[in-house]
């Protein structure tokens, strides 16, 4: 049985715990640090394209997204792109004909999402709300449906606004963000570009 205990706590200290007396402590190990996050392309010319898309893109996504994958993808229909929260992943669909200004544009909305999940709390949310006159507005879309009339959407519309301007404005919950609004913006995304 002693033989046992000490295989035992011989065990827990090769990974990680610390023994006092008769006692095991659990120290965890100190998690990874996530790495930057990394852009991915399906062929040679949607990375063309896509490059030319992040060159617009004054963010430092890589350092202000640890773990997202960014990914650019063929694309047909009228779904633009998808931010997958659970597995930290952007993608933006290339359709034939395609311009890099129309990919940044995408991608600085699918930004915004992954900024918000990545940086905004519950109140933080809400405060963003009653800036843009819209309190108590439901602030994730339903599922499969277009995010533009939720919060969510409007955060994102407002990011890429930030990012690409407002000539292309989505957004169906309020207008373009005015000054004072992206400046809440820029405090919320504390990452985000001045």
């Amino acid at each position: 049985m002693i033989y046992a205990a000490l295989r035992t706590a011989q065990a827990l200290l090769c990974a990680g715990a610390t023994a006092v007396g008769a006692y095991a402590i659990w120290l965890p190990l100190a998690a990874p640090a996530p790495a930057p996050a990394v852009a991915v392309f399906q062929t040679p010319r949607i990375e063309g394209l896509g490059t030319a898309a992040l060159d617009q893109i004054t963010f430092a996504w890589q350092d202000g997204l640890p773990g997202w994958t960014l990914e650019f993808v063929s694309g047909e229909g009228s779904v633009a792109g998808y931010t997958w929260s659970f597995e930290k992943r952007i993608e933006v669909f290339v359709r034939p004909g395609a311009t890099p200004n129309e990919l940044a544009r995408i991608l600085a909305h699918e930004l915004g999402h992954a900024v918000d999940l990545t940086m905004n709390t519950s109140e933080e949310r809400t405060r963003w709300l009653e800036a843009r006159n819209a309190a108590g507005a439901q602030w994730w879309p339903k599922s499969g449906a277009a995010d533009f009339s939720s919060g969510a959407g409007d955060f994102a519309e407002a990011f890429a606004a930030l990012l690409v301007g407002d000539a292309d404005y989505r957004g169906e919950l309020a207008p373009p963000p005015t000054a004072e609004q992206l400046a809440l913006l820029r405090a919320l995304a504390s990452d985000a570009p001045n």
